[in-house]
């Protein structure tokens, strides 16, 4: 594990326990080297996965406050990102297909209902063990000229890099369910075993949907932080 990545879950787990609460300013950069006994250059790597996660945020000439909960980029940020130079991250594309979008598609992506969605289906890897499983909807009229290219790699990537779309929010929900033949395949669950799941319905900064989608998590590899604020 690089030092990095260490400070950062540290840090992050005290934001999380609130020993560094929201709009306090974090100790000055030379303090926190000394602190964690590393150079600024590991320090620097260490806050700027907090400021991609929205946890804090740089003001010039004053410092680094934590932040209210509120970033777009806690909620997105692909696989891909997270872990890039990290670990290895491969996306195995069980299903590619364009389907017209029934009542419950069309009404999560709010379109037309029949109008014509990207129906994806993946297993995304961890230096080649299954982490994860992504069932996805995307509006064509949204997310165009996707290719199966894309899908292997980074979706997030081609839609902030090739089309040129920000992204911007999403909305979250997490539940459990007892796994299905999807999941003891690719997961290894046996049939008695759950699987946790998000739903996801993400927003581009026109505030547009562009993505409704499940990802499932074997339960043993799901974990979930989150940061409660006092009002």
């Amino acid at each position: 594990m690089f030092k990095y990545i260490d400070i950062a879950d540290d840090i992050r787990n005290k934001i999380i326990e609130h020993e560094y609460t929201y709009g306090q300013k974090l100790p000055y950069e030379y303090a926190l080297c000394t602190l964690y006994n590393c150079n600024k250059e590991t320090m620097k790597k260490a806050l700027d996965i907090l400021v991609k996660e929205g946890l804090i945020i740089r003001r010039r000439g004053s410092g680094t406050f934590v932040k209210a909960m509120e970033s777009p980029n806690i909620f997105t940020g692909g696989l891909s990102h997270r872990y890039k130079g990290i670990k290895e991250v491969e996306s195995e594309v069980i299903v590619f297909e364009v389907i017209s979008s029934d009542k419950i598609i069309s009404d999560k992506l709010q379109i037309e209902e029949g109008a014509f969605v990207y129906h994806i289906v993946r297993c995304r890897k961890l230096d080649n063990k299954p982490y994860s499983i992504e069932i996805i909807y995307m509006p064509i009229s949204v997310i165009p000229k996707l290719k199966i290219v894309n899908i292997k790699n980074s979706i997030y990537q081609f839609i902030e890099e090739t089309l040129k779309l920000k992204i911007q929010s999403a909305h979250k929900t997490v539940t459990g369910h007892i796994s299905s033949s999807l999941e003891q395949e690719y997961l290894g669950l046996s049939p008695t075993e759950p699987y946790f799941q998000i739903e996801q319905i993400a927003y581009l900064s026109s505030g547009v949907i562009f993505e409704y989608s499940f990802t499932r998590f074997h339960y043993k590899d799901f974990q979930l932080k989150t940061v409660v604020l006092a009002m």
